[in-house]
């Protein structure tokens, strides 16, 4: 199963404050809508509470609690690992969406990474991590926008 990650961080890293994305960059989320339409996403149980459910897509959401879903396009697991275990039965292609426990436990299992940095500093808690060495920038577009982002492709390397 093929595994990609999609996130969205500030110059300093941060990713979040509790369950807020702390920017708005007018046109930043249009690409992760069209990156994950119909897509399978694996998300933390609070990133999925704080998203919701999107039209078009599935979702694995990974809890420690007994958190429940009975909706037709959510499966709910206990572990990372249990996800991966189960899901290349329902889908070739995983898109990793966060929170920072997820992307931190995953990142360097991932074979694609699309990130877009937005250019301002704010104050949060959650951080993106590092991105490994074992990656390489193949892609990168500036937009402009209220707030102006970056958004870059980063493939794992081939040795």
């Amino acid at each position: 199963m093929k595994l990609s990650l999609m996130a969205a961080k500030s110059r300093n890293g941060v990713i979040g404050n509790g369950p807020d994305i702390p920017w708005s960059a007018k046109g930043e989320q249009l690409l992760f809508k069209a990156m994950t339409y119909n897509q399978w996403l694996l998300v933390g149980r609070k990133t999925f509470e704080s998203m919701g459910v999107l039209p078009n897509r599935k979702y694995a959401v990974v809890t420690r609690s007994d958190f429940q879903s009975s909706d037709d396009n959510v499966m709910v697991f206990s572990s990372i690992d249990e996800a991966l275990r189960e899901l290349p039965k329902f889908t070739n292609h995983l898109m990793i969406s966060g929170g920072g426990e997820i992307y931190k436990s995953l990142i360097a299992h991932v074979d694609t990474l699309h990130l877009s940095t937005i250019e301002t500093e704010v104050e949060g808690n959650i951080v993106f991590p590092s991105i490994p060495d074992t990656f390489q920038l193949v892609f990168e577009q500036w937009f402009d926008s209220n707030i102006s982002y970056n958004y870059q492709i980063w493939q794992k390397k081939t040795h």
